[in-house]
């Protein structure tokens, strides 16, 4: 018994030792001296920051058997090496300990050598080695991302016995090749990965391709290929399985006839082209497709029916195409899918919602169908999902679905769930505890609903989120972070602006050590300063603003700048000095707080460093004294706005050095002198904004030359004087020019119908409004302040769409041009105060667009014209104070406007004024050409004859009773 137990114990003991030996290459012979010596050599030449190649370390001194080598694995009874495995993971985890140097053709003595893998390393561009074409024992050759540049070299083609082929060129290098004729030697090669390298010059790669009767796995994702060739009977090898094509941009719409006819695909990636129409019904014959990705493509109509019959689908994805229609509820029958994508198709919708069919969705593991319209109760939506699909659904997308009603308890079934994407709906009431049940979530996104209530303390049991975004509800209530954050530990992204929360945090509370971004605007954070703050190292992105926090920001904060690339404490009450903060800040915003003193230790620091300020925002202060002249060293800026302080002096010359400028704002201040010259110097200006100072001189010429990007000029309530300059005509992008409140004068231009964003009532996004993008996110949207209606009006998420013209109050006259109605897209237009004479335009109605228009107070004669009546958008009119006559249009537009629109017209009639029209009463001034004419000579002559007639019969009533006074006499 015992010699039969000792039998077993051996048996396992040898066999563990072979197991073994299989991997480490350690049993049978070692590796001979000319192969170890050629690994030496060929290790000599690489950079190994990682040593990942450490165990060859003992071989300088001629000890160890190569096969015991990390990485290296030998045929178990000759000791040759026959496998190299040096390829690392992808360089996103391990780019600081690659592999790099370069390649010695020590190589070529690993005559066995089967296998090479380097992929993912970095080679800094060098070429692919010629070299590696004459070790011919290859059968598997990965050079995927591995950092080569340049030809491939064709000597490749001798690697007959080639099976695995990688080859895909890594992102900061450009691999090419200028033919492919030489893939016609690898008859044995049935995998071929040539992503990202760029086939733009070789028009032979379908030609030799189909050469290859093995292949069963091709991948040209990225290759620049220019177009399909459109070969009738291309005669692929039919056991091709795998075919992507992915992102190339082909010059031609349709999908090549000869993919319909590769029977065996069961992938087939297509995204990322040019491709339209309907998605082709050929593609109803690759019957056993399980992944198909049609994504970032134009295909449109109708999801098919016939779609539905491809049973063995697994992935279906059809992002961001033009599809419409209604989805068919026999999308059911694809009951093996374990992802679907049919986001962003803007047209495309689910008549009644998610359907019964969705049922039978068993394996769903990813649903992503933002911006279909789905019109349904989330609550309903989720209990559908969770018949089959509760354990197993790890991604959730319904973004901007329509999707109304609460989320209810049910939420918690679906324990794997890892993302959920629920935001721009119309979800309302609490959130539920059942949040807490969901252990793997690690990304929500909650953001633009309506939900309200308390934020639930289970969130704090959700250990593995990482991204939270709860911003633009109504929720409301205490947040004790002890509590609703205390198993958070791996929290990074947190964001739940827009709600009104207080939160109450212990003087020694300490958040999760990983946060990178954190938003709490609108919270109720204050009154002191958040000391918790202190000591988050990974902390890059911070928004407190409208927090009510009154305490000055201290010292230690400041000095933790140099982490932060965006800084929000806008509308809170900070006071004091603003003190230097680190040049790596892009975005930094403290508006509307009690901020006080000069800039000038905060603009002219360290003038010699470059400092990469995207958007500085120092508006609604305190701040005094000059402007400082020291912008040369913020060269990255794209928006400055300092509105609305005590700065005196003039605009420094050195802003003309910001060449980078897209915005601009310095209103309502007391700055004097003129507009400075090197203002020209900023080119890609979309806005300026230098009203309510006391600006003087004439506007300059060079605004219409050098700054002909404008979309907004202000420069309202200053000293200017002189005329408006005809070059400002040349301003063809702008939506938004106001010059009001000055001592302009002269005739209007009669080019003003030359601004093209005017002219076109189209209300599309192609007129310039100013996005600053900083982390992936839009930070800054431009915003103005317009007087329109008769009131002051703040535009900022509509501004794209806002049109508007005003020159009130100056001393502008002569005629109003009739070119100005030429501008169909204005929306306001305000002239008032001025001293135009004439008639108004006659024709008014082109400006079909025109919501507002003011031209009180001037010296306007004639008639209102008939066309005002047809401006169905016009909802304020303020003719009062002209010279104006006649009859006013009647139209229930005009005739619902109050009578102080038209009063201080004295020969004015009609509704909605109370006096009346009478018909023999003269109308000085009133009509239109000939026909005013005809009624005055009319009225002058019927006059006259009036006059004549009462005259003789006076005359004849004196003269006959003076004869009967004689008479009776």
């Amino acid at each position: 018994m015992i010699s039969l137990l000792t039998t077993v114990l051996i048996v396992l003991l040898v066999s563990a030792i072979w197991m073994g030996g299989l991997w480490d290459g350690t049993l049978g012979a070692g590796c001979s001296a000319d192969e170890r010596e050629a690994l030496l050599k060929f290790k000599a030449d690489l950079e190994d920051p990682r040593n990942w190649l450490s165990s060859w370390l003992s071989s300088w001194v001629g000890q160890g058997d190569c096969c015991t080598w990390s990485r290296v694995v030998c045929d178990n009874h000759t000791g040759h090496v026959t496998q190299l495995h040096l390829g690392l993971p992808r360089p996103s985890y391990w780019h600081n300990s690659v592999l790099s140097g370069k390649l010695n053709p020590s190589l070529l003595e690993l005559k066995y050598l089967g296998y090479l893998d380097l992929s993912y390393n970095d080679f800094h561009g060098i070429p692919i080695p010629s070299f590696l074409g004459l070790m011919t024992s290859l059968n598997t050759l990965y050079l995927d991302g591995a950092g080569f540049g340049g030809l491939i070299p064709h000597q490749l083609g001798n690697l007959s016995k080639l099976q695995q082929l990688g080859i895909e060129a890594a992102a900061d290098y450009v691999l090419y090749a200028d033919s492919l004729s030489w893939l016609s030697g690898l008859s044995s090669l049935e995998f071929l990965d040539f992503s990202k390298v760029d086939l733009s010059n070789a028009s032979d790669w379908l030609d030799m391709i189909i050469t290859l009767p093995s292949l069963s796995e091709l991948y040209l994702s990225h290759c620049q290929i220019p177009h399909i060739p459109p070969l009738a009977n291309v005669n692929m090898s039919s056991s091709l399985s795998a075919l992507s094509l992915y992102h190339n941009q082909f010059g031609q719409t349709f999908v090549p006839s000869w993919v319909f006819h590769l029977k065996n695909l069961t992938y087939l990636n297509l995204a990322y082209n040019t491709f339209a129409g309907p998605i082709p019904a050929q593609l109803q014959n690759l019957t056993s497709l399980r992944t198909l990705d049609l994504s970032f493509n134009y295909f449109n109509h109708s999801v098919p029916n016939w779609l539905y019959g491809l049973h063995h689908l697994e992935k279906l994805d059809l992002y961001s195409n033009k599809l419409d229609g209604r989805v068919s509820t026999e999308i059911g029958n694809l009951s093996s899918l374990i992802y679907l994508d049919m986001s962003v198709n803007y047209g495309l919708e689910f008549e009644r919602g998610i359907p019964d069919s969705f049922k039978s969705f068993c394996q769903l593991r990813s649903l992503s169908l933002r911006y279909v319209k789905l019109n349904q109760n989330v609550s309903e939506l989720l209990e559908i999902l969770g018949v089959c699909a509760s354990g197993t659904l790890q991604e959730l997308s319904l973004s901007s679905c329509q999707l109304h009603g609460q989320l209810t308890d049910r939420i918690g079934m679906f324990k794997n769930l890892n993302l959920l994407k629920l935001q721009n709906n119309s979800i309302s009431g609490p959130l539920p505890i059942s949040f807490g049940e969901m252990k793997s979530l690690y990304h929500v996104d909650l953001s633009r609903n309506k939900i309200n209530g308390r934020f639930p303390t289970s969130f704090g049991a959700l250990a593995g989120l990482s991204y939270v975004d709860i911003s633009q509800n109504a929720m409301h209530g205490v947040v004790l972070p002890e509590i609703h954050f205390a198993n958070l530990t791996k929290l990074a992204y947190f964001f739940a602006s827009g709600n009104h929360m207080v939160f109450k945090a212990k003087p020694d509370w300490v958040p999760s050590r990983l946060i990178q971004m954190l938003n709490l605007e609108s919270w109720y954070v204050g009154p002191g300063f958040p000391h918790w703050l202190n000591g988050l190292q990974y902390l890059s992105s911070l928004d407190l603003s409208n927090t009510g926090i009154s305490e000055p920001i201290p010292d230690w904060f400041w000095s933790m700048s140099s982490r932060f690339y965006y800084l929000n404490f806008s509308s809170n009450c900070l006071e004091g000095p603003l003190p230097t903060v680190s040049s790596n800040l892009t975005f930094l915003d403290l508006s509307n707080n009690l901020l006080s003193g000069n800039l000038v230790k905060f603009l002219c620091f360290n003038p010699a460093e470059t400092r990469t300020t995207q958007y500085l925002n120092l508006q609604g202060n305190l701040f005094s004294g000059e402007i400082p002249d020291c912008w040369k060293n913020w060269q990255s800026l794209e928006a400055l706005k300092l509105s609305s302080n005590k700065f005196t002096g003039r605009i420094p010359n050195s802003i003309g050095t910001l060449t980078s400028l897209l915005s601009l704002h310095i209103q309502n201040n007391s700055l004097t002198g003129d507009i400075p010259l090197s203002l020209g110097n900023c080119s890609k200006l979309l806005a300026v904004d230098l009203g309510y100072n006391e600006l003087v001189g004439e506007i300059p010429r060079w605004v219409g030359k050098w700054l002909s990007k404008l979309s907004i000029l202000n420069l309202r309530a200053n000293k200017f004087h002189g005329s408006m300059p005809v070059e400002l005509c040349h301003l063809q992008f702008v939506q938004i020019l106001d010059l009001s409140h000055n001592s302009l004068s002269g005739s209007l231009p009669a080019c003003l119908g030359n601004f093209s964003a005017m002219a076109t009532s189209d209300n599309s996004d192609d007129i310039a409004v100013i996005y600053i993008f900083i982390g992936g996110g839009e930070v800054y949207r431009e915003n103005q302040i317009l007087s329109t209606k008769g009131r002051f009006v703040d535009y900022s998420t509509i501004l794209n769409y806002v049109r508007s013209v005003d020159l009130s109050c100056n001393n502008f006259s002569g005629v109003i041009p009739g070119e100005i109605t030429d501008l169909k897209g204005l929306h306001y237009l305000n002239l008032s105060h001025n001293l135009f004479s004439g008639r108004m335009p006659e024709a008014l109605h082109k400006m079909e667009s025109l919501e507002s228009l003011d031209l009180s107070v001037n010296q306007l004669s004639g008639v209102v014209p008939p066309g005002l009546a047809s401006l169905t958008f016009l909802c304020y009119l303020n003719l009062s104070y002209n010279n104006l006559s006649g009859k006013i249009p009647s139209s229930t537009q005009l005739q619902s406007f109050d009578s102080w629109s038209f009063i201080g017209n004295r020969y004015l009639c009609g509704p909605p004024l109370n006096n009346g029209c009478s018909v023999r009463k003269a109308v000085p001034g009133s009509g239109n050409g000939d026909e005013d004419d005809e009624f005055l000579w009319f009225s002058v002559i019927t006059s006259l004859g009036f006059v004549a007639g009462f005259a003789v019969t006076v005359w004849s009533f004196f003269f006959g009773l003076s004869n009967n006074v004689l008479w009776i006499s």
